[in-house]
């Protein structure tokens, strides 16, 4: 019995162990077929272990293509998995991947929303205890999107450069 309830605690255990992180991001972006622009962005996480980190990534920006007419804002929430190398002291490159959805506004975009993956590849500095700078290249397949009412639809590519203040609590 007594070996059920020290399991029974596991979960507890791993939850109060955990930190917690919100991450405040800006960048540009360049996405294929439409104008570069900026990307601002914001994360929600947890640190699973020493390695893992698991967090919900939001984040926004524009899609203009004066030859089509699209002038358009993309929204994204993905849940992103990262993997963090071993670094020296404090500088920790990582490695991850998301899914998630994007959602568009604009009269200009026929979609309303469509799946998002992407990979990614960064360093972080930790500045302090409670603080870490973090520089991301992120990789984004949004698939199945409609300019027009009945085309056949297309995939955007977008390579992401970000930069983000992690804090950690």
């Amino acid at each position: 019995m007594k070996t059920l309830t020290s399991l029974a605690l596991l979960p507890l255990m791993a939850a109060a162990a955990s930190a917690y992180t919100l991450d405040v991001a800006i960048g540009a972006s360049s996405p294929s077929g439409y104008d570069s622009n900026s990307i601002v962005g914001l994360g929600f996480g947890t640190q699973l272990n020493n390695d893992f980190h698991l967090g919900l990534n939001l984040n926004s920006k524009k899609l203009v293509n004066s030859l089509n007419g699209v002038d358009a804002s993309a929204r994204a929430a993905t849940i992103d998995l990262t993997y963090e190398l071993n670094g020296n002291g404090g500088i920790r490159p990582f490695i991850g991947a998301g899914v998630g959805n994007v959602w568009f506004s604009g009269a200009s975009m026929a979609s309303k929303n469509a799946l998002i993956t992407n990979l990614f590849v960064g360093i972080s500095f930790r500045v302090s205890d409670t603080v870490d700078i973090v520089f991301t290249e992120r990789n984004s397949e949004t698939y199945n999107v409609h300019e027009i009412l009945g085309d056949a639809g297309k995939s955007i590519n977008s390579w992401d450069s970000q930069l983000a203040v992690r804090f950690k609590f």
